[in-house]
């Protein structure tokens, strides 16, 4: 359409804009050759500029008379030049001369040629003598030459609308291609089906987006794990309590409800099992607060020899077995009871896996960014490096087996995780097969 609008439509007014700038540039020659002396060569160089932009040209002087012939035949019988009387030419001078501008242009049409053309006259003065200059050009283009440029533009269109169409099927393929593949995995995973992989080629953001969908992939694999693994121990953990409560229940009625020795026992293991379910859902219900974010974190200072030893009352069988590596004058700023919990799980979880009593550590660093690192080391089997990036999971067990114990519910180092996240601690783990584990957090410290 640009096209179109330029070579056909806009051709004509923009091709009269230019022959008339064109002829007035003429003009101004003719009058700076008339201000000097009028050479041989110069006017065969004027006669060559207007008969190259194929228009005639006459100068009189003030009385009438034939100065100088400019291209006079450039236009052969169509010049409008060789046709004027006497009278039109006086008439013309006169017209000049009344003119505020002391210039005329005259458009008309030469029925006998069926073109449009112009007729221009202008007064100037060389010293005192007035001089005026006709020049005729036309001003409509020729048909041929307008047909040759409607068949270039029919040529033109016609290659440049095959290489577009061509070029636009090509990239629409190699564009669309990894989009199409990708919808494809898409719905396979919608299926539930999570080893399926997005392969992303031939852009950037196609490539971006496919190494974005793997990676969510993977997590929805991994909540799909957790899901089964959630669901058969919570569902475990819960049932058999309920089972044994039920069980020992009707023990007591039916068996030991006079015998106040066995019906005691049957009472501990239902009292038990209750604790349990109740420590059980109280940490479910905890974690979910900590990964919604709706608890309070309130930092107050305090001191952490003092804060470490108070913990480490809460194992009372077990204290022997701790050392502390702890300055006494050590002050935090933190929420004590969460980061209390962090140490407790870090501890319980130290004694769970040592089991053949050896001493576990609470050592305390400092470092250079203001804040102190609290690691809880053990000499326990130690965790596999593959093993290490599921601990913080829900449920996680490093042998995938579940093994219901009354004193732990499997949220532990979930909780951690949680408590961590929310404060903005940070925390990990260190571990070597058979050398133990190192587990840590850090807290701000504080004067």
């Amino acid at each position: 359409m640009i096209l179109w609008m330029l070579q056909i439509s806009f051709l004509e007014p923009y091709y009269k804009a230019s022959r008339s700038k064109n002829m007035l540039y003429n003009v101004i020659e003719v009058e700076k050759f008339m201000q000097g002396p009028l050479e041989t060569e110069q006017r065969n160089d004027l006669r060559l500029l207007f008969a190259r932009e194929n228009m005639c040209g006459i100068v009189y002087s003030n009385k009438g008379i034939r100065i100088f012939d400019i291209a006079i035949d450039a236009l052969g019988q169509s010049c409008y030049l060789n046709q004027i009387t006497a009278t039109t030419k006086t008439d013309f001078i006169a017209l000049v001369d009344e003119s505020e501008t002391g210039q005329i242009n005259v458009p008309f049409r030469d029925e006998q040629f069926e073109q449009a053309m112009t007729f221009y006259a202008k007064r100037f003065e060389v010293g005192e003598e007035s001089y005026y200059i006709f020049v005729n050009a036309p001003m409509e283009l020729l048909d041929s030459t307008v047909d040759i440029l409607k068949n270039q533009f029919l040529m033109v269109s016609l290659i440049v609308f095959t290489l577009g169409t061509t070029i636009a099927l090509l990239l629409s393929r190699k564009l669309s291609y990894p989009i199409h593949s990708m919808n494809m995995s898409a719905k396979k995973l919608a299926r539930g089906d999570f080893s399926v992989k997005f392969e992303g080629s031939g852009y950037q953001e196609a490539v971006e987006l496919s190494e974005t969908l793997n990676y969510a992939t993977e997590e929805f694999s991994k909540t799909n794990e957790l899901r089964k693994d959630l669901v058969a121990n919570v569902s475990h953990d819960i049932k058999t309590p309920l089972t044994m409560i039920k069980a020992y229940t009707e023990m007591i009625q039916d068996i030991s409800g006079d015998n106040s020795e066995l019906r005691n026992q049957h009472l501990k293991v239902i009292l038990d099992e209750t604790h349990h379910l109740e420590k059980l859902v109280n940490d479910m219900l905890s974690l979910s607060q900590y990964e919604a974010k709706v608890l309070e974190v309130k930092e107050t200072r305090f001191n952490l020899r003092d804060h470490i030893t108070s913990i480490l009352n809460l194992f009372q069988n077990e204290k022997p077995r701790f050392k502390v590596n702890c300055d006494k004058k050590i002050r935090v700023l933190a929420d004590e009871i969460k980061m209390g919990q962090v140490l407790f799980n870090f501890i319980s979880n130290a004694l769970k896996h040592n089991t053949q009593d050896k001493p576990i550590t609470i050592d305390v660093k400092k470092t250079n960014t203001g804040k102190v690192i609290v690691s809880v080391i053990d000499q326990g089997d130690g965790i596999s490096e593959n093993d290490q990036k599921y601990i913080w999971d829900r449920y996680a067990k490093i042998n995938k087996h579940h093994h219901r114990t009354l004193y732990s519910t499997g949220l532990g180092l979930s909780i951690v995780s949680a408590i961590c996240e929310a404060t903005g601690s940070d925390y990990g783990v260190e571990s070597e097969m058979g050398k133990g584990s190192r587990f840590y957090y850090t807290l701000k410290t504080t004067k």
